[in-house]
């Protein structure tokens, strides 16, 4: 069994008289509350409260629960204000929390200056920020459970259009509406045949946002939400997303409501308290979108342009050389950059019109492109290699680009500006003609002394040539066996400076399972070290309200809290990508990084 714990935060300890703070009163791992009596709170103007906040985090794969009451109060005068501790009866024992002081200045603090109707409660971030959502999960006699879920349980997809051109992208959002608590998890993803697919959201980030729908408000969690680039034209229907559900209910008796209690204190247990007693149990149920269509209409042929590659969106473009003289036979390069928004990573390398006496051999490209906004927006660079064979001054004409703009329904064409390059005769010396040299006024035939002269030269640099591969090797083997042991003391350092170097060797060696509890545990346990928390202080809400008070923002607060669900979610699925185990690791660095600077 979890802990008890009763205790009082505070948002801050240092406040401006104008400026806000949040106390709340959290009760951890109870399984009866009553009597609750918060302190005197006299010295302070209420603005907001109390409000209820439930919960759960999880924390080296323990599971703790809790419930709280929540101010948001305005402090009435400057000096050292004194919050008092809380009393409440927790499973038949009377707990006090801890007390609190807060420092009042007449300037501005680290309190929250935003007015009241701003909600400066609300931290995205924390469990503590329920959404407003009344949970339906009480049937009474009479209730139908089907119906019950029927009205509060369901799961769509949302497009932002369902008619578009070929390449324009278009976003679809898989959203689960909930008034009711439960278990879901995906079963069947949707193909998404017919399209370039771009995902615009981690699915493990399980944000919770509040929709009004007929009057009610709903949790709505985003499953998925993606880009599709169509790929062919006609109408394409997308495949249904499947959801498998355990959905939890209390069923009660006839006569199980309470009572309304009076007053503060009966306001207080009404937050802890139930106002139904019952017996629970869960209901089982697949749910699965509606099928949509999608018509996907083909490019006009009037007006379209002899080089139209397939582009479609807004965009620009420039070139730029990465030198302006270059000798015959050597390579230079031509880089061609296209910026804009629309089906960027699927275009094409633009068609350059080389002037005669040049060659490309070679096109890379590579990209910077934000998958997350819509439409897809970014920098795609082309390079291109080429060489000339004889010296001369050339030009290299503009690079065209030419796409399909939606928007306005037409074709449009930008190109670069025409670029310069001078070619030279190369600077390697010009072999001599030994078939005839003049000796004395006369000419000597010198080709059969060429002949058995060139066939010594060839064995002499044979022999050359292996004797310095057998230094070079030498040397070779000299420099794999130094940098052996410079990599092996290397590591003998990094293990004391790196936290994270066992997370890395296990990233290396493929042991997925073992790498995610490993980034957790290190990250748990250098911001206990940190902020210096006893065991059982240990949780997500005492380690948001540590870090602000030591200068972190909501945005690394927000970051931390993404790694450690990842982590957690990640050991209760069987699949697992370098890719993602890269990225978490690139935000654990960063998060040491700023521990580092507390």
């Amino acid at each position: 069994m979890a802990q008890l714990h009763f205790t009082a935060q505070a948002s801050t300890k240092e406040m401006g008289k104008s400026d806000y703070v949040q106390v709340q009163f959290i009760i951890e791992n109870a399984k009866e509350i009553g009597n609750v009596q918060t302190p005197d709170l006299s010295d302070f103007t209420i603005i907001e409260g109390p409000n209820q906040s439930t919960g759960m985090s999880i924390t080296n794969g323990n599971m703790s629960q809790y419930k709280g009451i929540i101010f948001l109060l305005q402090p009435k005068r400057t000096g050292t204000l004194t919050i008092k501790p809380a009393t409440a009866t927790v499973d038949g024992q009377l707990m006090h929390s801890n007390a609190i002081q807060i420092t009042v200045h007449n300037q501005a603090g680290q309190g929250n200056s935003k007015p009241p109707g701003l909600n400066p409660l609300t931290d995205p971030s924390w469990p503590t920020a329920e959404p407003p959502v009344d949970m339906d999960e009480v049937v009474r006699p009479g209730e139908n459970v089907e119906d019950k879920i029927r009205r509060n349980f369901f799961v769509k997809v949302e497009l932002s259009k369902t008619d578009c051109y070929l390449g324009e992208p278009i976003v679809a959002t898989y959203k689960l509406y909930a008034r009711l608590r439960s278990d879901s998890r995906v079963t069947r993803h949707p193909s998404l045949n017919g399209f370039s697919v771009y995902d615009m959201v981690d699915p493990s980030d399980d944000r919770v946002s509040v929709e009004k729908i007929n009057g009610k408000n709903f949790s709505v969690h985003i499953i998925r939400k993606t880009q599709l680039i169509p790929l062919q034209p006609g109408d394409v229907t997308l495949d249904p997303m499947e959801i498998d559900n355990n959905i939890y209910f209390i069923r009660a008796s006839d006569g199980s409501d309470k009572k309304p209690s009076q007053g503060m204190g009966g306001l207080l247990d009404r937050l802890f308290e139930p106002e139904i007693n019952g017996t629970p149990f869960s209901q089982h149920i697949v749910l699965d979108t509606k099928p949509v269509t999608i018509h996907v209409k083909p490019l006009p042929d009037t007006g379209k342009p002899s080089d139209f590659n397939g582009a479609v969106g807004k965009y620009s473009i420039q070139a730029s050389l990465d030198t302006k003289e270059v000798d015959t036979g050597d390579a230079a390069n031509l880089s061609v950059i296209v910026k804009g928004s629309g089906n960027l990573p699927v275009i094409n390398a633009p068609v350059v019109e080389w002037p005669q006496g040049m060659e490309s051999y070679d096109v890379n490209s590579k990209e910077n492109i934000d998958k997350t906004i819509a439409p897809l927006s970014g920098v795609k660079t082309y390079t291109y290699s080429f060489v000339a064979a004889k010296a001369d001054k050339y030009i290299i004409p503009p690079v065209k680009l030419s796409y399909f703009d939606p928007s306005s329904r037409m074709y449009k064409t930008v190109e670069t500006e025409p670029i310069s390059i001078v070619v030279k005769n190369s600077k390697k010396k010009k072999h001599m003609d030994i078939a005839a040299v003049p000796v004395n006024g006369t000419t000597m035939d010198w080709t059969k002394y060429a002949w058995g002269g060139g066939a010594l030269l060839l064995i002499s640099g044979t022999i050359i040539y292996i004797r310095r591969q057998i230094k070079k090797n030498a040397l070779l083997k000299a420099e794999i066996a130094r940098q052996a042991a410079a990599l092996e003391k290397a590591k003998m350092v990094s293990a004391v400076a790196d936290p994270l170097r066992v997370s890395r060797d296990l990233m290396t060696s493929g042991d997925f399972t073992n790498f995610y509890t490993s980034i957790n545990r290190t990250i748990w346990k250098a911001v206990s070290d940190k902020l210096q928390l006893h065991p059982s202080e240990l949780n997500k809400l005492n380690i948001a309200s540590g870090l602000r008070v030591r200068g972190w923002s909501d945005e690394e607060i927000i970051q931390l809290n993404s790694v450690l669900n990842e982590c957690e979610m990640k050991l209760y699925t069987p699949e697992f990508s370098t890719t993602d185990m890269q990225r978490i690791l690139n935000s654990a660095e960063e998060i040491f990084s700023k521990l580092g600077q507390v």
